[in-house]
């Protein structure tokens, strides 16, 4: 005769051993059919394909949120303004030179009233009334442009570091730009940047053409002056000379 023996489980052990037969018996259901069951002691029914799928569509909502994250870093750098840029202020240096220009007698471009200086220094085929003093006045001012427009290029030079610096901090700039709008700030900058050295270059030209004029007009109106007054005088002495009554030189005793 054999005996059985059965040896009675506390209460939590029988808990443990239910809920283990219950996940064995969801193991072993197939995979179409759709198991509900309750937690043991606690009337709560857990549905496991449900579980899943909240699972699932909370992770792919997760994935939406950090895409939009990265989305909105992306949107914030290409907003993002170009830090320090590199902007340089040109107007003193313009109204410097101009100064430097006009100093002493020189005929500058800049003179309100140029025209009618350049024609009363410089007045053409006209007799010189008085040779030293208008040579002199014509020299003077004359070498005074000269000395203007030699003082401007100095002061022009000064500014040379100043614009290789310049251009140094765009080219750094250049590499670290993240986005449009920091490009695009760039792009103006350095467009700015050159239509600065465009004006300085005007203003250096103009200076050029201004001593080339003086020079040359000091040159063409001397020799035109000096011609016109030679030919004054060899008209007035080929003149024929005043016509006197005859007298005689006849000596009577």
């Amino acid at each position: 005769m054999t005996r059985q023996w059965q040896v009675p489980l506390p209460g939590k052990a029988r808990l443990i051993a239910a809920g283990a037969l219950a996940a064995l018996g969801l193991a072993l259901t197939p995979a179409a059919a759709r198991a509900q069951f309750g937690l043991i002691g606690s009337g709560i029914v857990f549905d496991p394909g449900n579980f899943a799928r909240n699972v699932l569509h909370y992770v792919r909502r997760l994935e939406q949120m950090n895409l939009q994250r990265l989305q909105l870093q992306e949107q914030l750098a290409a907003l993002r303004k170009l830090q320090n840029p590199n902007w340089r202020e040109i107007t003193g240096t313009l109204t410097h030179v101009d100064a430097v220009l006009q100093q002493g007698q020189a005929l500058a471009y800049s003179l309100r009233a140029i025209d009618a200086e350049f024609q009363r220094t410089f007045p053409g085929a006209q007799v010189f009334r008085n040779y030293p003093a208008e040579r002199q006045t014509q020299a003077i001012r004359t070498l005074a442009t000269l000395r203007g427009a030699l003082n401007a290029a100095n002061r022009a030079a000064q500014e040379v570091p100043t614009s290789v610096a310049r251009l140094d901090a765009i080219k750094r700039q250049l590499g670290s730009i993240q986005g449009h709008e920091e490009a695009l700030e760039l792009n103006g900058t350095i467009g700015m940047y050159s239509a600065e050295e465009l004006t300085l270059l005007r203003q250096a030209v103009a200076a050029l053409t201004n001593v080339q004029a003086v020079y040359f007009a000091d040159q063409v109106n001397g020799a035109a002056q000096e011609a016109a007054t030679v030919q004054a005088r060899l008209a007035a002495m080929s003149a024929p000379g005043p016509q006197h009554a005859p007298f005689s030189l006849r000596v009577t005793p």
